[in-house]
């Protein structure tokens, strides 16, 4: 079970104006995906006739924390006055699609357990790239990880030593997010580490925590 923050936010638009309202919101989603702490968002449009509120914003969030810090980075105009509308929750309950946990499917990055990763990364296997904020960094990271945060990490995919790439964060939502950014620029043999570094200190592997 994983608690998270979700954020509902219903629209009131005139029918006219939805389409480069939904233009808009396109571009401000696209934006907020880069932010650190994104899970996903969708738009729903009603289907019941004459409801007030024609669509419907759900956006899920590793952390209420996240979220407001992304808001202040969001491009859309009048996006603050619909946040004042929005009912927030913390999900308790999670189900995801049967599927192989092991699996890339060539779009996203394959999984790796933290002890797999570690090893391959002591044997020279992979580079272990942390992708969490700097003050996460600093306050413990895995050990043998190099850093760089989830929003630089496009410029800073040619940084990366050739060959194979582990990312790795808090759970494992912001490491598979890495791993498809790489992917998209190129990058082959590409993996998210799974459950992030709380799996990886709940195994007992290494960690560093600077001024410790």
């Amino acid at each position: 079970m994983e608690n998270r923050h979700v954020v509902i936010i219903p629209i009131e638009i005139d029918e006219e104006k939805e389409a480069s309202y939904l233009a808009a919101w396109q571009g401000a989603a696209e934006v907020m995906a880069a932010q650190p702490g994104f899970i996903r968002t969708y738009m729903f449009r009603t289907i019941v006739p004459g409801s007030k509120f024609s669509l419907v914003n759900v956006a899920e969030w590793e952390s209420t924390r996240h979220w407001e810090e992304a808001m202040n980075v969001c491009p859309m105009m009048g996006q603050q006055i619909a946040v004042v509308h929005a009912s927030n929750y913390e999900a308790i309950r999670t189900v995801l699609p049967a599927q192989d946990p092991g699996a890339g499917d060539g779009r996203t990055p394959a999984e790796l357990s933290p002890a797999e990763a570690h090893r391959r990364a002591e044997d020279g296997e992979l580079t272990l790239v942390d992708v969490r904020e700097d003050d996460e960094w600093a306050g413990r990271h895995p050990a043998g990880a190099v850093h760089v945060a989830l929003g630089t990490l496009a410029s800073s995919l040619s940084d990366l030593p050739d060959g194979p790439l582990a990312f790795v964060c808090r759970t494992g939502n912001r490491s598979a997010q890495g791993g498809v950014q790489a992917i998209r620029a190129g990058r082959s043999s590409v993996y998210s580490v799974a459950g992030g570094l709380e799996a990886w200190e709940a195994a007992g592997l290494p960690v560093v925590m600077p001024g410790r």
